[in-house]
């Protein structure tokens, strides 16, 4: 079944709708994929943090920049101009809470920088446990903010 939008216009399928909630719930399952695979990322940093801090660090910030990719990723989807490259430039963008995310990774970036330039050192400990700690508490915002859009019982469903 199709409607028609105006004289001359082009037909367009009555179930566009339906469409349109498919291609949500495929972004959801991709974002949600996502998600699960920077929260597996976290685990493995927590695990290697007392044995491996170097390795540890480089786990946790590879969680966090797939955290802040998914809301960057959701919020390209709805913009003509896109956000920039840099995730975490990007997120400075998305409003308060992205802007105070990025600041708060400001010195986790620095030390990420300060890890690659010197293959020898070691990460300060108070910032390891800082990244881990604050990761962890904005893949849990991550995953709420993947829920918000989502028609209302179909946010029941997930639980």
């Amino acid at each position: 079944m199709t409607t028609m939008t105006g004289r001359g216009a082009r037909a367009i399928p009555a179930a566009s709708g339906a469409l349109t909630l498919r291609r949500r719930l495929a972004l959801l399952d991709q974002d949600q994929a996502d998600l699960e695979r920077a929260r597996e990322l976290l685990a493995q940093a927590r695990i290697a943090a007392p044995l491996a801090p170097r390795e540890a660090f480089e786990l946790a910030h590879r969680s966090a920049l797939r955290g802040a990719g998914i809301l960057v990723a959701r919020a390209n989807r709805e913009r003509k101009r896109k956000l920039p490259l840099n995730v975490w430039a990007a997120l400075d963008r998305l409003g308060p809470d992205g802007r105070d995310r990025a600041e708060a990774l400001a010195p986790l970036v620095a030390e990420r920088a300060r890890l690659d330039r010197n293959l020898a050192a070691q990460p300060d400990p108070g910032l390891l446990e800082q990244h881990l700690e604050g990761t962890a508490a904005h893949l849990d915002l991550v995953a709420a903010a993947l829920l918000d859009d989502l028609p209302p019982h179909l946010t029941a469903l997930a639980g």
